[in-house]
């Protein structure tokens, strides 16, 4: 396999670290919100404003795009992605939660990495289709959703992007700085998991299917720095 260059491992470590980017954006807003906008303030800013934009862009384009394309999810992507939330949370409940193991929802079905074995895949997977409509919701619901990271960050990122160009166009007293800088972060600590679930509930899961089953499982490639090998396919029947 062709080696991962180090520059990737940098920028996927920085995107797991859901608190390292809205700490970085944080301390900018709250430095830009608490400087006196005099002459050379604003000179110092006009020169770093453009190349501090591409920077803040870049390592925040992700999360900003991931809030698009999760709340647009086809009907069939958020039916698999309920079955593999429930097939991992059902392997958990068995098995515990030692093992890392991810997923990704597909038209057709969905991927798993780090469950070793297809018949564990499939037990899983009918166990949770066993249940009822109610306890499915329990399981589907998950506070490990890569969803809640990008929109919990997208919602944040977003929100402080916002407070820096108000803190532009209106130089506010140390106090408003603090009130409005508090009051983000706040929710960003205490809204995101709540929000997560709803969002989960409303917009990225449905149990909105009498019946599914397991068509074929084939092994595929892992894709690198993300996903724990080995990787299984688990293509599906959804009506």
């Amino acid at each position: 396999m062709k080696q991962v260059p180090w520059y990737l491992h940098v920028l996927v470590w920085y995107y797991k670290q859901p608190a390292l980017g809205y700490g970085f954006l944080f301390v900018i807003a709250l430095c830009w919100g608490l400087l006196p906008h005099t002459g050379e303030v604003v000179v110092l800013a006009a020169l770093l404003t453009p190349w501090l934009a591409c920077l803040l862009i870049f390592l925040n384009f992700p999360f900003i795009s991931g809030i698009i394309q999760r709340l647009r999810l086809t009907p069939q992507k958020r039916r698999n992605h309920a079955l593999e939330h429930g097939t991992i949370h059902c392997f958990f409940h068995k098995h515990g939660q030692k093992k890392k193991v991810s997923g990704r929802a597909k038209t057709d079905g969905f991927r798993i990495a780090g469950i070793h074995s297809t018949k564990e895949i499939r037990e899983a997977f009918s166990e949770f289709l066993s249940l009822d409509k109610q306890e499915k919701w329990n399981m589907a619901i998950s506070n490990r959703c890569g969803s809640i990271l990008v929109i919990a960050q997208g919602i944040g990122i977003i929100s402080l992007l916002t407070a820096l160009v108000f803190f532009s166009f209106w130089q506010p007293s140390p106090p408003t700085v603090a009130l409005t800088l508090g009051t983000q972060l706040l929710l960003f600590l205490g809204c995101r998991h709540p929000l997560g679930r709803l969002l989960q509930k409303h917009r990225l899961l449905s149990l909105d299917f009498e019946d599914a089953k397991i068509l074929d499982i084939k092994q595929v490639d892992r894709i690198p720095l993300i996903e724990n090998g080995p990787v299984y396919f688990v293509r599906t029947h959804v009506q």
